[in-house]
This record gives structure tokens, C-alpha cells and sequence, in this order.
């Protein structure tokens, strides 16, 4: 997946607040057709690191969130003004954002701790400051950083890799991923309506929402590592 570009970031910021672009421009003091101009790829207006840094200021009430998105906005802006060689240095390493679900339970449990403590534990993983972008649903981790993240916390792994979108390793099996193989999750994936709507009065409400999250599912079991 491409880097958000800066325009789009902004843009969703404001959404996430709740403010339309003439409030976010009356709380920023700007005029609107300026804030207008900075949501524009087609512009070229880039907004200054001061201008950035207000924009999270006004958005973001949790002090946690306003300094991840601050960073976040600060190296979209970077990206944009060097060298192709060093933008790719300054690309975050997760590539995908986290599921919604995974993003609460992070939330949850890094609540209580001080921004110290998520720092020191952030080092101590090696997420290069990305943890803080994780909690606020602006970066992604791989599975072998979920697995590290859930044993720091205490937290029971295999939980964390499904509300990632990562399957457990004794459940890849089930997925059939050898060549020629059809897994179970792929067979109930692949259910006719019709055939779904039969197994509905014969299995439990549980085995139910499974086979309809997986036919939902926009994450391909395996293709992340």
C-alpha cells in the first residue's frame, strides 16, 4: 500500500475531529480557502511544520494521539520535499494500517500507562516511535512485531494475531495454503448465500459470525509476514 500522502493525511485528521474545513480554518486562523489550498494535491500549497503541528494540536485532545499524528504529518511533509532516496528512509515500516479492532485492544491496553512508560516500552520493542501511530490507527506492525508486542504486554498472543487480521501458526493448516490444497476457511469462505442461509438454523450464532467474518475479510491468510 502507497504512503498517505500529506493532503489525504490532513484531510483525514480533520474528518476524524469531526470538523469541517471552514471550522478547522477558523481554529487554525486561517482563511478557508488557504486550508482549502493544503487539502489540494493539485495545488502544490505545502503547509509548514508550525502549521502541522497546530493542525494535530487542534484535532488531537489525547496528548498521546496529537504526538503521533504530529509525526505523522511531519514526515508525510518530509517525504514530499527530498530526495526519492531519502524519502524511502523516511517511510514508516508498517505498511498497513491496523484493523479497528486491533487498534482498540492496543488502546486499552496501553491505557494506565504514562508516555514515558510507552516510550521506554516502544525502545525496548524496537517500533522506532511507531507504537504511539499503531494506538491511533496510523501505522501497521507485522506479524512477528504483533507477537512481540502481545508477549511484552502480557497479553495472550493468539488474540492479538486474529484482531490483527494474522492467523495463529497452528491454524494455517486450516487455510490449506500447499498447492492444490482447499482449506477449511477457504470452503466456508467461498459458501453460497443460499447454503449460508441454511447452516443458519443449524449452527450456533458463533460458527455463524466466523463463516461471515471471513467472507468479509479483506486480509489474504499468509500474505502478511
Amino acid at each position: 500500500m502507497a504512503e498517505t500522502a500529506l493532503w489525504n493525511l490532513i484531510r483525514e485528521v480533520r474528518t476524524r475531529a469531526g470538523l469541517n474545513p471552514r471550522e478547522l480554518a477558523r481554529q487554525l486562523k486561517m482563511s478557508p480557502a488557504h486550508l482549502y489550498q493544503i487539502e489540494d494535491e493539485q495545488s502544490g500549497a505545502l503547509p509548514s511544520d508550525e502549521t502541522l503541528r497546530a493542525i494535530a494540536r487542534v484535532c488531537c485532545e489525547d496528548l498521546q494521539e496529537r504526538a503521533a499524528v504530529t509525526q505523522s504529518l511531519l514526515l508525510a511533509r518530509a517525504r514530499l520535499i527530498v530526495s526519492p532516496e531519502v524519502a524511502a528512509y523516511l517511510s514508516p515500516r508498517g505498511e498497513e494500517k491496523m484493523p479497528e479492532e486491533f487498534q482498540r485492544r492496543v488502546q486499552a491496553d496501553l491505557k494506565g500507562r504514562s508516555e514515558t512508560e510507552i516510550r521506554f516500552l516502544d525502545a525496548q520493542l524496537g517500533f522506532n516511535g511507531r507504537l504511539g501511530l499503531v494506538a491511533a490507527g496510523l501505522a501497521g506492525l507485522t506479524k512477528s512485531e504483533v507477537r512481540a508486542l502481545a508477549v511484552a504486554l502480557d497479553q495472550p498472543v493468539e488474540d492479538y494475531l486474529v484482531a490483527a487480521g494474522y492467523f495463529p501458526d497452528w491454524m494455517l493448516p486450516l487455510v490449506g495454503k500447499e498447492e492444490g490444497e482447499v482449506g477449511l476457511f477457504d470452503a466456508l469462505r467461498n459458501i453460497s448465500g443460499k447454503a449460508l442461509g441454511e447452516l443458519a438454523s443449524v449452527l450456533p450464532p458463533a460458527w455463524m459470525k466466523l463463516i461471515q467474518g471471513l467472507q468479509a475479510a479483506k486480509v489474504e491468510v499468509g500474505e502478511k509476514k
